[in-house]
C-alpha cells in the first residue's frame, strides 16, 4: 500500500516513513499541504497520513474541497489539543494516532483505515456517510430512510414520535434533530417519564422558562395520566410557541393506549412526525463502522492505545443478533478496549466477551484447548447460521467450505441454533 506522508519537516517525518516502510508499506512523503493534496487527488497513494500540526488546511480540503480525495485519511495528533482531534473526526478521518507515534499504534490505524474505506465503497456513492461527532450512523438502507426523515424533520418545530427498542439510539436522534433545527440554540431537556417530577415538568411546558426549549420524553408511554393531560393542553395551547416535543415511547405503546394507560389523544399530537428505529439485528451491515467507532472512541476515553478489529472479529460482531441494540455493542467494544493487550482485536477476543444471547461472558476460561476450540467452533457457525437466518448456501459461502461439508459440521459440532427475535 503506498502512504502518502505530510509532517513537519523534523525528526517525526522520517520516523514516520520508517515506521510505515517497516509495516510492509510504501513511504512518500511531501513536504507542503499544496503538494499533499495535488498528489492525493491525482490517485498516487492508497491512504493519506498527515500531522495535524502541519496538515490541518490539507486535511479540509481533501475532505471538504471541490475534488474531494477518495483515500482514507489518517491523522497524527497532540493529545493535550483535543479540539484538533475533534475537528479532524468531524472532516471523516478514519482514525487518529497521538504524538508521539509508536509502531502498533500506526499498524491498528491502518488497519482501521482499510476497514473504513472498505465499508466506505459498499455505501452508495451519493451516500453521506454521519461523522462520530453526531453519533448517528447508518450506511444501510433502513438507517438512510432515518436519516433523510430526520434532515427533513429537523428544520420543522413540530412534535416527534421516535419509536424503537432501548437502546437503538432514540435520545441521540431527538438529539440529531435539536442539533439541525431552528432550536439548536435552545436547552436539551429530558424526563425519563417513569420517574417524572411534576413540578419540573411543569416549568418545562411553559414558554417563558427556556427559550427554544427541546422536551426529550424518554419512555413517554410511561408518563403518568395526569401529567398526560397537562401536556396535551400545553401541546394544544402553546402550538409552535411551546417547546418542541420529542417523545420516544417502547414500541408496544399501542397496547397501553387499548388498556387506557396513555391517551390516544395525546399520542396523535405528539405523532405528527413518527419515526421507528430498527433494531441493530436489521441493520446488521451497519455493525462494523459502529464498532470501530465505539472502539476507537473507548481507547481514546481511557487512554490506551488505539485498536481495531480484525476482519473475523469484524464478521462475528455482524453476526450476533444483539439484543441490546447499539448499546450493548458499546458496552462490549468498551471492554474489549480494556481487556485486549494488543493493537488488533481478534475473532477469539470478541468470543470471550460475550455469549450468544447477547449477554456478556463472566467468569474464567475453562476446559481443555480442544475442548475450547471445538467451542469457538460451535459458537462461530452457529452465529454465522443465525446471521443469516438458516439460508445454508448463504452461511457455506461466508465459512468458506461447501455446502456439504456445512451440514456435516452441524451434526459434528450438534448445533442446536435458533433464529434471533
Amino acid at each position: 500500500m503506498n502512504i502518502l506522508i505530510l509532517s513537519p519537516p523534523w525528526a517525526e517525518r522520517e520516523e514516520l516513513s520508517r515506521l510505515v516502510a517497516e509495516a510492509g508499506h510504501v513511504p512518500l512523503v511531501v513536504e507542503t499541504s499544496r503538494v499533499a493534496v495535488a498528489r492525493a487527488i491525482q490517485g498516487e497513494a492508497d491512504l493519506v497520513l498527515l500531522d495535524l500540526a502541519a496538515g490541518a488546511e490539507a486535511l479540509r480540503y481533501l475532505r471538504n474541497g471541490a475534488q474531494r480525495a477518495p483515500q482514507p485519511v489518517v491523522a497524527v495528533a497532540d493529545r493535550r489539543q483535543p479540539d484538533a482531534s475533534t475537528e479532524a473526526l468531524r472532516l471523516g478521518v478514519a482514525d487518529i494516532i497521538g504524538r508521539p507515534v509508536h509502531a502498533d499504534d500506526l499498524v491498528a490505524a491502518l488497519a482501521n483505515a482499510r476497514e473504513f474505506a472498505r465499508l466506505t465503497e459498499r455505501a452508495p456513492s451519493h451516500i453521506e456517510l454521519p461523522q462520530p461527532p453526531d453519533g448517528v450512523f447508518g450506511v444501510s438502507p433502513a438507517m438512510r430512510d432515518v436519516l433523510g426523515i430526520v434532515r427533513r424533520v429537523a428544520q420543522s418545530r413540530c412534535s416527534v414520535l421516535i419509536v424503537g427498542e432501548r437502546g437503538t439510539g432514540r435520545e441521540t436522534i431527538a438529539r440529531a434533530i435539536r442539533d439541525q433545527g431552528p432550536n439548536r440554540d435552545g436547552v436539551f431537556l429530558k424526563f425519563v417519564c417513569s420517574d417524572v417530577d411534576p413540578s419540573a415538568f411543569a416549568a418545562a411546558l411553559d414558554p417563558g422558562t427556556f427559550r427554544n426549549a427541546t422536551l426529550y420524553l424518554e419512555d413517554l408511554s410511561e408518563l403518568p395520566m395526569e401529567l398526560q393531560a397537562r401536556l396535551e393542553a400545553r401541546l394544544v395551547e402553546a402550538g409552535e410557541h411551546g417547546p418542541r416535543v420529542i417523545g420516544a415511547p417502547q414500541p408496544r405503546i399501542m397496547d397501553r393506549v387499548g388498556r387506557s394507560l396513555f391517551r390516544q389523544s395525546l399520542l396523535e399530537a405528539i405523532s405528527v412526525v413518527r419515526i421507528d428505529l430498527p433494531a441493530l439485528r436489521q441493520r446488521a451491515q451497519d455493525i462494523p463502522l459502529l464498532a470501530t467507532h465505539f472502539l476507537k472512541e473507548a481507547c481514546r476515553r481511557h487512554d490506551v492505545p488505539s485498536k481495531s478489529f480484525s476482519r473475523g472479529a469484524l464478521s462475528l460482531l455482524g453476526a450476533l443478533p444483539w439484543p441490546g441494540n447499539a448499546a450493548e455493542l458499546r458496552a462490549v467494544t468498551e471492554r474489549l478496549s480494556i481487556l485486549v493487550p494488543r493493537g488488533v482485536v481478534l475473532l477469539e477476543d470478541v468470543l470471550a466477551n460475550v455469549r450468544f444471547d447477547g449477554a456478556e461472558t463472566i467468569g474464567a476460561p475453562r476446559g481443555s484447548l480442544k475442548a475450547a476450540r471445538e467451542r469457538f467452533e460451535r459458537d462461530y457457525v452457529t452465529a454465522v447460521l443465525q446471521h443469516h437466518r438458516g439460508r445454508m448456501g448463504a452461511a457455506a459461502k461466508e465459512l468458506d467450505i461447501e455446502r456439504t461439508n456445512l451440514y456435516r459440521k452441524i451434526k459434528q459440532l450438534k448445533i442446536q441454533w435458533t433464529l434471533p427475535h
